[in-house]
């Protein structure tokens, strides 16, 4: 389906169609992104040339002729090397991409810097395909050269709306604080798309002096201007904003109100716990996402009952960050709805439940996440030997614990080595000579570290022992261990 969507390109193509060619792969990443899965970003390369005004202009001009949804998607990761492509030596990418490829998305990755391009991305802001003007302007917006920010400034005050509205796209992303006052006027624009654009633009500045101007805009009719309002107050993170945004919480539209929560997230004020609290119960699940997401952010203690009711949602993100929150509230009473988390049938649930016990270092759920250390998943038993090593008051070691120094993945058995060396028990010992025969020297450094921090005779033998093992940083920390104890 995408390889129907992008231009076709004969033997002698033009770089511009390259581009799009190579951003099309792009998808996969974004796809993949989408979905929770793990994806590469790379950095431009330092001292990379951004793409000459020859580039820029065959780029805009594939850019136009290109399928509106590859072209979005295009526009989405102009500056940003996704995967290997942007890496000296590439791996993982096909075998047949070309050169020219390569090259032209490597110019694509940094920012415009040729004088020479900026009159046409100026004309550009004006273009009839509204992804062509959104990439003019992102790339306008990458060039902090004095003059790239007066051809801006200048836009910004255009007879047309639709080049208004691009151009405060540019200046948003150009970071320039000279447009502050440019921008609150457009927050007075005839064109509705002019005053959402101008409210978002003051966001990304994070000016505390357009807080004022933006409390209004949180009533305004439009929803688009509503949103760009929230979100850029969330963005200053001014406490003036909170009764503004609480009020947004009960907005008609969904959207509003998530962003209204992540907002009060962000300015982290315990005024706005009653209100987030009550969004918990929020008919639409991504509200209650961003609430308990916020709630954690403010760590009022006093929404700890209410966020642990959420460990029973159906949603299993909503419980991932019910069970991430309870650990930064760090409310004693929430250890027991966390223990019983440690049994949910999602193993990213009982990992964050796991950690959030850790963050609680109460010694009586260390029975409950000893169990843990038998589980499937590695990362599970990783958390769980990490909560383990953060009580208080531990000083007896569960077995399960010494037994996890057999454990078959490496960083699970110098995780559970490192646990061991601040519980401090003596009668783990034993296990932790035995452990330096572990064939992996990291593991044998924490074996030896906590050898070094239990302050029993028993661990001696086992220090000698160590001066004369294959790893110079072990035989290091022998010595160590051994002339503190002189």
């Amino acid at each position: 389906m995408f390889a129907s969507a992008l231009p076709r390109r004969s033997a002698s193509g033009t770089e511009g169609e390259h581009v799009l060619r190579v951003y099309g792969l792009a998808l996969v990443g974004l796809v993949l992104a989408g979905t929770g899965a793990k994806a590469t970003v790379s950095p431009p390369r330092p001292g990379g040339k951004g793409p000459d005004s020859a580039q820029v202009a065959r780029f805009l001009t594939a850019l136009g002729a290109a399928d509106p949804v590859i072209c979005e998607m295009a526009v989405d990761n102009i500056g940003n090397g996704w995967g290997w492509h942007g890496r000296r030596t590439p791996v993982g990418v096909l075998h047949d991409r070309s050169e020219a490829d390569r090259a032209a998305r490597d110019a694509f990755s940094n920012d415009v810097e040729d004088p020479k391009a900026l009159p046409l991305l100026v004309d550009r802001l004006g273009d009839p395909n509204p992804c062509v003007r959104r990439a003019a302007a992102r790339m306008l917006g990458s060039d902090r050269s004095d003059l790239a920010r007066r051809m801006l400034r200048a836009k910004l005050k255009d007879p047309q709306p639709l080049i208004r509205e691009a151009a405060t796209l540019g200046a948003g992303s150009n970071d320039d604080h000279e447009t502050y006052d440019d921008l609150v006027r457009g927050l007075r624009d005839s064109d509705v798309p002019v005053v959402r654009m101008s409210a978002w633009a003051l966001g990304e500045l994070e000016d505390h002096r357009a807080v004022v101007t933006l409390l209004p805009l949180l009533d305004h009719e439009d929803v688009g201007v509503r949103a760009a309002a929230a979100w850029s107050l969330g963005q200053i993170e001014d406490a003036r904003a909170v009764p503004g945004l609480v009020k947004r919480l009960s907005d008609r539209d969904p959207g509003i109100r998530e962003l209204s929560a992540r907002g009060l997230g962000s300015i982290e004020s315990r005024a706005a716990t009653e209100a987030l609290v009550a969004s918990l119960n929020d008919s639409d699940d991504g509200v209650k996402r961003e609430a308990v997401h916020a709630l954690g952010q403010i760590e009022d203690p006093k929404a700890a009952p209410a966020v642990a009711g959420l460990l029973q949602s159906s949603d299993e993100q909503i419980r991932i960050e019910a069970a991430h929150a309870l650990g930064q509230l760090e409310d004693k009473r929430s250890v027991q709805p966390l223990v019983r988390a440690l049994q949910d049938k999602s193993p990213r649930v009982r990992s964050r439940a796991a950690e959030a016990l850790g963050n609680l270092e109460q010694a009586s759920s260390a029975s409950a996440l000893a169990q843990l250390l038998n589980d499937s998943d590695p990362d599970v038993r990783k958390n769980a030997i990490h909560a383990l090593s953060r009580l208080e008051d531990l000083h007896n070691a569960p077995a399960s614990l010494t037994g996890a120094l057999s454990d078959p993945d490496p960083k699970i058995r110098a995780a559970a080595a490192e646990a061991l060396g601040r519980i401090k028990d003596p009668a783990t010992a034993g296990a932790l000579g035995k452990a330096m025969q572990d064939d992996t020297p990291q593991v044998r450094r924490h074996v030896i570290e906590a050898l070094g921090e239990i302050e029993d005779s028993s661990t001696t033998p086992f220090l000698v022992a160590a001066l004369k093992d294959s790893d110079p940083e072990v035989r290091k920390k022998a010595a160590e261990a051994l002339g503190d104890r002189k």
